[in-house]
């Protein structure tokens, strides 16, 4: 993406041309003289926007430098800040009782679509398991709520806001995600964004002896799909705890600099609370589309999940890359 240096000054350089040609232009000396004033004209006006347009991302650049130049905030690090833990590793199988849900959220009315889509493909694969829609009270219309209990029960939670939070608003709306972890009516979830296909069988996940398991963010070439690499909050298996809930919503509320609002938002945040202790699951539980070989992950297998983060269901572009695993198609 070009800085916000660069697209003033390429906004401005087409405007002046523009200007430039509605004059006529006389001969000689007073061509240059005409040109040289109208071009000092123009790209003193360009400065002048760059240093407002500079002074509106101050805020930001302190963020992003402050968060990727001090450790604190590579990941979280149990001797500073610990965290509860409901279980770990095999204490989490020993106090499974059996009880399981695959959880998504739906904040607007214009996505029932991608949970029609993703309803249709959960019956395929998954039929067994149920499938919980997590909403805010007011977020869905009643018709929307109806439509939603015919394809899982639908939960209502409070939302979460955070104060002076300036990311595009459509971040603001997945901080509810944390409410998942007060769930505890469940021993564990799958936790999964409503523009995804499930393609496999996921039940397997239920038996994992980890309390937290995602997978890496693999459309960001930098992370070399390591496994401290970031996560895609996409895809997300976890073990409700009403406590980390709690210890997640404080800590993310005391540092505005824990919301990451100039980056991922509650996919940073949870890459950052998990980092040293999260399993990570291979590429084809979240597969990009558009990071597919063919109908392969990178690593030569079928996708279990193909998450449209790009190109949604309900937008039929002909020859979108992922629609061809559409259940609806």
């Amino acid at each position: 993406m070009g800085s916000p240096r660069s697209g003033t000054r390429g906004a401005l350089h087409a405007r002046c041309s523009k200007l430039w040609g509605m004059f006529h232009v006389p001969s000689g000396m007073h061509t240059v003289l005409l040109l040289s004033t109208l071009a000092w004209l123009c790209y003193l006006g360009a400065w002048l926007l760059l240093d407002v347009s500079l002074g509106s991302h101050l805020q930001a650049s302190h963020s992003y430098v402050a968060t990727n130049w001090n450790s604190y905030y590579a990941g979280r690090r149990d001797t500073s800040n610990p965290s509860p833990r409901c279980c770990s590793a095999d204490s989490c199988i020993q106090k499974d009782q059996g009880r399981y849900t695959i959880l998504t959220t739906l904040r607007t009315d214009k996505y029932l679509p991608l949970l029609q889509e993703l309803s249709c493909s959960l019956r395929k694969t998954n039929p067994k398991v149920s499938l919980t829609v997590m909403a805010v009270e007011g977020d869905l219309t009643s018709a929307t709520q109806l439509e939603v209990k015919k394809h899982g029960s639908l939960l209502l939670v409070d939302n979460i806001q955070f104060a002076n939070f300036k990311l595009d608003g459509r971040y603001m709306l997945n901080w509810v995600k944390i409410r998942v972890w007060e769930q505890v009516q469940w021993d564990g979830i799958i936790m999964i964004d409503v523009d995804v296909t499930v393609l496999g069988d996921l039940t397997h996940l239920f038996h994992l002896p980890a309390d937290f398991a995602a997978v890496p963010d693999n459309g960001k070439v930098w992370n070399r799909y390591s496994a401290l690499g970031k996560i895609q909050a996409g895809f997300i298996f976890l073990r409700p705890c009403k406590a980390v809930a709690q210890h997640m919503l404080q800590v993310v509320t005391d540092d505005p600099l824990l919301q990451f609002q100039y980056t991922n938002a509650e996919q940073d945040f949870f890459d950052w609370y998990f980092k040293y202790t999260r399993y990570t699951l291979p590429l084809e539980y979240n597969a990009l589309p558009d990071r597919l070989v063919g109908n392969l992950t990178l690593g030569g297998v079928l996708p279990r999940v193909v998450h449209h983060t790009q190109f949604k269901p309900f937008k039929r572009v002909a020859n979108a890359p992922g629609h061809q695993f559409l259940c609806s198609k």
